[in-house]
């Protein structure tokens, strides 16, 4: 079975994310950037309940956050996230990990890519 690893951490721990997940032997991935606020941070907020309130709070109160996104086997995944955790020991990050029932790639006209 496939799994979607994702491995979320905050924008100045991008690189050593990215590089344990290389010595892994990942071979591509791609990333999200994005605004999130933990449920610590959220403690105590109450907004409005227009959109502009609620998408200026963010913009104004959450931490710049990147998730790094892979598809790979899960007999692997052990072994990711173990080095995963070794090199962003003492960092805040969440992995989490989706199993994938089926992938579905459309080349449109051409035929598949050569490597």
């Amino acid at each position: 079975m496939k799994v979607h690893l994702r491995v979320f951490v905050e924008m100045e721990n991008l690189g050593k994310a990215m590089n344990a997940l290389t010595d892994a032997g990942i071979t591509g991935f791609y990333i999200l950037e994005y605004k999130g606020m933990s449920p610590q941070d959220w403690e105590g907020f109450a907004i409005k309940e227009d959109p502009k309130s609620a998408i200026g709070l963010i913009r104004d109160y959450a931490t710049d956050a990147v998730q790094v996104c892979s598809v790979v086997d899960e007999a692997r995944v052990d072994k990711i996230v173990d080095l995963v955790r070794e090199e962003l020991k003492g960092e805040r990050y969440t992995i989490v990990e989706v199993p994938i029932r089926r992938i579905i790639v459309n080349y449109g006209k051409g035929d598949k890519p050569k490597k």
